[in-house]
């Protein structure tokens, strides 16, 4: 009798589980849809974005390039002067200034040539809308080597690049200038030249003038000043660019 009722209950459980695995089945069978949408909406959305990114790269690709151009002459120059309280002790006091400041002025300029040289400039320049800034139409910005000779910079009318593109416009930086003087501190000035041949002629106006800013940092005193102080001469040097700019018309 015991062996017959562990054989009906055993008999009675599995049943119960033949009865348990189709309903299992059906959970699994009916998910599938949901997953298969899901899967769907995330296809479709991966398309659409693909799409977008290969519309939005097309039109990159499309947009023309301006036909106005800038070109920017870099200046090779660095000077510097530092005069003290003789200089206003008429000709034999700035005499005897410009004397005992010689050799710091040499060293000075040969800092400046070095921490605010041709690459350093063009740095400071595209960190800004140096076309916006010159109140022009959208136009190339083309950076040139830098021309040794000043009587070439400062007075040429005639373009001083090979482009001849009929909207065309010239950017000279011309002086890169430190001081240091008694009464007003440390300071930089840059003179800057905007030739505009947009008029179609050969020769162009020369629009000159100049920034000019303190300075608190430069030249360093010691080793660990010089990344803040060089940091701080191109940061002025754009100043006094900008400066510049809002003068021209």
């Amino acid at each position: 009798m015991k062996f017959t009722s562990a054989r009906a209950m055993l008999a009675t459980v599995a049943a119960s589980c033949i009865a348990v695995v189709p309903a299992i089945a059906q959970d699994s069978e009916a998910s599938k849809p949901a997953v298969e949408a899901t899967a769907g909406a995330e296809g479709t959305a991966d398309a659409a974005t693909a799409a977008e990114e290969a519309i939005a790269s097309a039109a990159t690709v499309a947009a023309p390039a301006p036909t106005c151009e800038l070109h920017i002459f870099p200046t090779l120059e660095g000077q510097a002067m530092t005069t003290g309280w003789l200089s206003g002790f008429g000709i034999v006091g700035a005499v005897a200034d410009a004397a005992s400041n010689k050799n710091r002025n040499i060293s000075d300029a040969d800092y400046l040539k070095d921490a605010l040289g041709p690459q350093m400039q063009i740095d400071a320049l595209n960190s800004i809308n140096v076309v916006e800034a010159l109140k022009l139409p959208p136009s190339q910005v083309i950076f040139e080597t830098p021309i040794a000779d000043r009587k070439i910079t400062t007075k040429a009318a005639t373009r001083l690049s090979a482009s001849k593109a009929s909207c065309y416009v010239e950017l000279v930086i011309t002086q890169n200038f430190y001081t240091k003087k008694a009464i007003y501190g440390r300071s930089l000035n840059n003179r800057f030249i905007v030739k505009d041949f947009r008029t179609g002629k050969d020769k162009a106006a020369l629009v000159k003038g100049r920034g000019g800013n303190g300075l608190e940092h430069f030249p360093p005193k010691t080793t660990d000043e010089t990344e803040a102080a060089e940091t701080e001469l191109r940061e002025v040097f754009v100043r006094n660019f900008l400066e510049f700019a809002k003068g021209v018309k």
